[in-house]
Order: C-alpha cells, then structure tokens, then sequence
C-alpha cells in the first residue's frame, strides 16, 4: 500500500481512534490493526490518508483508498467501513469537515456559480468518491499539518489553511460533486439540505411528508430521488443514524443501551435491541464488551 511519507512526520504520537484538532471539524484518526467492515456514519468532509487502508462500500459501490488518496463525502452517508491495517502500516490520516456554506463561499469567491447553474443537475454522482492528490494538493496538505502542530498558529491560521485545502478538493477530481452540492436546486443539493434537517432532529418524530414538502417534491418523488442518492428510504436512512449515535454512545460514552435507545429517539428498548442486533450483527451489550 501507498504511503504519504511526508504527512506521516507532521502526524502526532496519538491512541489509536479519533484525536480531535484546535479547528472546528477536523480531527486525526488511526488504527493499528485490521477490522472487518462494519456500519459507520462518514459525516460531510475529505478524509484523507496518510498510510495504511480503508475500504468503503454502499450496496454495490465499493472502493479501497490509501497513503496519498483521500475521500470527498458530500453529504453525511451510513456506509460500510473495512479497515486495513497492521503494526507495520497502520491507517493514519485526517478528517476535514465542511458545511455546504463553506463550500458555497468558495464557489463563489472562484467566479463559478453562473457557470455551474448551467449543469445538468438531473445527472446525480455518487455522493461519495476516492480521489488521487495533486502535488497542489499534496503541498496544501503538509501547510496545513505543520500548522496544527502549534496551537496558537492553529488558532490563527488553522481556519485559512483549511480553506485552501477545501480549495484543492474543489479543483480535484471531485470538484463536480462538491458544485452540485453548493448549488441550490438539483436533486444532490435538496437531498443534502434535507438531511441536514435529519441531522439536527435525527432522534425526534420526523414527518416523511413534512421532509418532502421542505424539498418542494410530492413524497413518491422524495422517497425516489432519496433512495438513488443515498440508497436507503428516509426512514432506512434515520434508523441507520439512530443506531449510529446510539453505538457512539455506548462505545465512547458507556451510556447504558437502555439510555441510548431514549436518546436516539426509540420509544422501545427492545425494538432498538432486536434493530441494533440485525444492523451490527451483535447486540448492544456484546458490542460494549467487544
């Protein structure tokens, strides 16, 4: 496998999970052995890495990222997660989040925006996909890394540095992704923008025909247009990130599973036990152990 050699001597002495970074949204991740693919929630962002191997998959769109790769997820996607490491190679890299904002802002800072309303919407790209860096990207990258390694150039550099590397991702080979994503209309942008308002009432009683009437569709076409660009129906797709944040909290928190029901939105403890066991394999209790 690949290795971004480079990266890996800005690359702190960190445990193995998610190390969280001065700047909003951004956090490095490692792990030094191998895990078989699992459920997991990739939220909007570049994940990019350093060394070892992630393998992402989504029904039948599957695809492993290495040392110098990175990945554009526009949108927060449940997908299935393999993990590829060893002591000799662990996976190492960085996360950087975006809102759709963030993305808009530079878009039309470069001048674009007239000339991307002239896509073709109605033609959907994934919402995730692997992309190779440039040496551009590569350079903005390394700037980025060395600045964080010092807290107050961080707290006063950390955000710049991180636009540029948004940049470098809107230049790439996923740049037609993340336009379709700043516009406002097209299939790719509604769907984001209603799972924005998943996202912050996720554990609440959502109305599917409310969703569809914020997206200015009839609810057959919600639930189409939903499926083709996340593969799951609405309510598949809250369930998967109930059961998400219900792991997170039990795992990370050692919240009991009766609690992380409630949390999440369950009304029914052993309706969330016999999902959470179909979802994951294993059922809440095991996978605190595990």
């Amino acid at each position: 496998m690949a290795v971004f050699e480079e990266a890996l001597k800005y690359f702190p002495d960190i445990p193995d999970g998610i190390t969280y970074c001065p700047v909003k949204g951004v956090h490095y991740f490692q792990e030094s052995f191998h895990r078989n693919a699992e459920p997991s929630v990739y939220p909007a962002g570049l994940c990019i890495m350093f060394s070892g191997a992630k393998i992402l998959s989504m029904d039948d769109i599957s695809f492993q990222y290495t040392g110098g790769e990175y990945v554009v997820c526009s949108m927060t996607m449940p997908l299935n997660c393999e993990i590829c490491a060893n002591d000799e190679e662990p996976v190492k890299g960085i996360f950087i989040g975006f809102t759709i904002s963030e993305i808009r802002d530079l878009v039309e800072e470069m001048g674009l925006i007239d000339s991307f309303q002239k896509m073709d919407l109605k033609v959907v790209p994934q919402p995730f996909g692997p992309s190779v860096m440039s040496d551009s990207f590569r350079g903005s990258i390394l700037r980025f890394l060395e600045c964080l390694r010092n807290e107050q150039d961080a707290r006063i550099l950390g955000e710049t540095l991180k636009r540029e590397v948004l940049y470098r991702a809107l230049i790439g080979e996923q740049s037609e992704l993340l336009y379709k994503i700043a516009l406002n209309s097209g299939p790719l942008a509604l769907v984001s923008n209603i799972i924005g308002i998943i996202q912050n009432n996720y554990n609440k009683d959502l109305d599917i025909n409310k969703l569809a009437e914020d997206a200015h569709l009839s609810v057959s076409s919600f639930y189409r247009i939903f499926r083709q660009i996340t593969s799951d129906t609405p309510i598949q797709y809250i369930k998967k990130l109930r059961l998400n944040r219900a792991k997170d909290l039990i795992v990370s928190k050692n919240v009991k599973a009766y609690v992380a029901a409630f949390e999440v939105g369950y009304e029914s403890v052993s309706q969330f036990s016999r999902e959470f066991k179909r979802y994951f394999g294993v059922t809440p209790a095991a996978f605190k152990v595990n």
